[in-house]
């Protein structure tokens, strides 16, 4: 069914295309009329980027980034980058800083940030997969795949409230995606993707794939299942959808699954650090990293998370002192307390777990972080079971435990795979929390998002936080 005959998606399309975001449209058509294979297209590509003073002052400072530039010899021209860098490289770049650009400031910034997540995570796949399947045309799988779901960025951008009872629907119904977004706004999203791609002349592998996500070419199914992946490893990259998809890569790209998941994990540390290198950072943290990926250059994606503030967890503490039996809260005291140790002393991830009245379980209670979703679904143990034997030691022992590369061999054993699936961390700090001589809890902390290395002093800030709130909580409760 064409636009022409759903007027609700047809003035979407002028609205995003004639108001909404003229200039990306614009700059999109012009990139991709650009043919590779002309050969004054250098020469054209460097015009159209020339039109725009933020795009190239964007462009040369990524082409002179490390990430780019192994040579090290610096670009001070546009040309001179095409030249050395390649025509498709810039032309991603180009595509992919206009994008950035043209969504920053979306309305919707949850909704935007993670569908943008999503995109620039499936691009760098595709890209890798295509590579490897042999198929060619890497680069312009990367730009099918990044756009491919351009109707739900630009929707999530400018939705107004309609986006706001889109939102309303898709919380309370368990109908497809596609069957909810007709029913509110008359028309879904691959629709709206693929009037978008038509009106501004997207390459043919682009509005093939939005037409038959099922198709077995090659190329088109590097796309398809590198958005499956992306969406899929927001549950884990150990999830059964994710080894399925990843079965699935294998087999398209001839490898076995083993290093297609090396791969995998390869490319989505390729995906956060370029996301970051491109100014996306609040989208580069959000991009599933393995538990198992250590960055060999985070400086770039550790800016997009809080940094130690020593003043902040001063002034923080203080508050907390000051806190008496008048205006003691219970959960206003807890949640101060991670507060401190989540923007104060820079964790990615700062959680409080509560035993059960039975103390048979540990629950999480309140979390602040970057996981913040993850954690609260999946941090509950049962303190009879093996998994919990870390956090058991930790309560009676009445000691704070630090788990990394340093830790001893003896509790490093008690370290199983479902606790680390279950916080997706391999490096911890964990501290119980006893009143009236019972341990009734423990706060966790962890860099398990930005792969920051624990050191001793974010290690002496957590247990200082700790320890003030066992003190507090003391004296608010009786026990002096």
């Amino acid at each position: 069914m064409t636009s022409e005959s759903k007027p609700e998606l047809a003035n979407w399309i002028k609205r995003i295309t004639e108001s909404e975001m003229p200039i990306f449209g614009r700059t999109v058509q012009e990139v991709v009329s650009v043919s590779e294979d002309d050969v004054s297209s250098a020469l054209q590509l460097g015009q159209v980027v020339l039109k725009d003073a933020a795009m190239t002052a964007r462009v040369l400072k990524l082409a002179n980034s490390a990430h780019y530039n192994a040579t090290g010899q610096k670009f001070s021209t546009i040309s001179r980058a095409i030249m050395m860098l390649g025509f498709d490289t810039v032309r991603s770049m180009c595509l992919t800083v206009s994008l950035i650009d043209s969504l920053v400031h979306g309305i919707h910034r949850e909704q935007l940030i993670t569908q943008m997540a999503r995109s620039l995570h499936a691009a760098a796949q595709a890209q890798e997969i295509a590579q490897q399947s042999s198929a060619g045309k890497h680069e312009e799988v990367y730009i099918a795949a990044l756009l491919i779901h351009i109707g739900d960025l630009a929707f999530w951008c400018f939705g107004d409230e309609k986006g706001i009872e889109l939102n309303e629907a898709l919380k309370k119904s368990k109908k497809p995606i596609a069957d909810i977004q007709k029913a509110v706004l008359g028309f879904s999203m691959n629709e709206l993707s693929l009037g978008l791609a038509q009106t501004w002349g997207l390459s043919d592998l682009l509005k093939d794939t939005l037409k038959s996500p099922n198709s077995r070419e090659p190329l088109s199914q590097a796309i398809t299942l590198s958005h499956q992946l992306a969406k899929s490893v927001e549950d884990g990259w150990d999830s059964t959808d994710v080894k399925k998809i990843t079965r699935d890569i294998a087999a398209l790209t001839g490898t076995t699954t083993k290093k297609t998941t090396q791969r995998l994990h390869k490319s989505a540390v390729k995906a956060a650090e370029t996301t970051a290198f491109y100014g996306a950072k609040a989208v580069a943290k959000v991009i599933p990293l393995p538990v198992d990926v250590i960055l060999e250059d985070t400086h770039e994606l550790a800016d997009a998370f809080v940094q130690p503030d020593p003043l902040l967890q001063l002034q923080i503490l203080q508050e907390l002192m000051s806190i008496d039996k008048s205006n003691g809260n219970f959960n206003i005291l807890i949640e101060m307390t991670l507060e401190g140790i989540n923007r104060g002393v820079g964790m990615d991830n700062a959680l409080f777990a509560l035993m059960t009245p039975d103390r048979k379980s540990l629950n999480v209670k309140q979390v602040i972080g970057n996981d913040d979703d993850w954690l609260k679904k999946h941090f509950k143990f049962n303190l009879n079971e093996p998994t919990s034997r870390l956090f058991l030691l930790a309560m009676k022992e009445g000691k704070p435990i630090r788990i990394d590369s340093d830790a001893n061999s003896d509790l490093k054993k008690l370290i199983s795979q479902s606790l680390t699936q279950k916080t997706k961390a391999k490096s911890f700090y964990i501290a119980p929390v006893i009143v009236k001589n019972k341990p009734i809890g423990l706060f966790y902390a962890d860099r398990s998002s930005s792969r920051r290395d624990l050191d001793d002093a974010s290690y002496d800030s957590f247990l200082l936080f700790s320890q003030q709130v066992g003190m507090l909580l003391n004296r608010l409760m009786g026990n002096k």
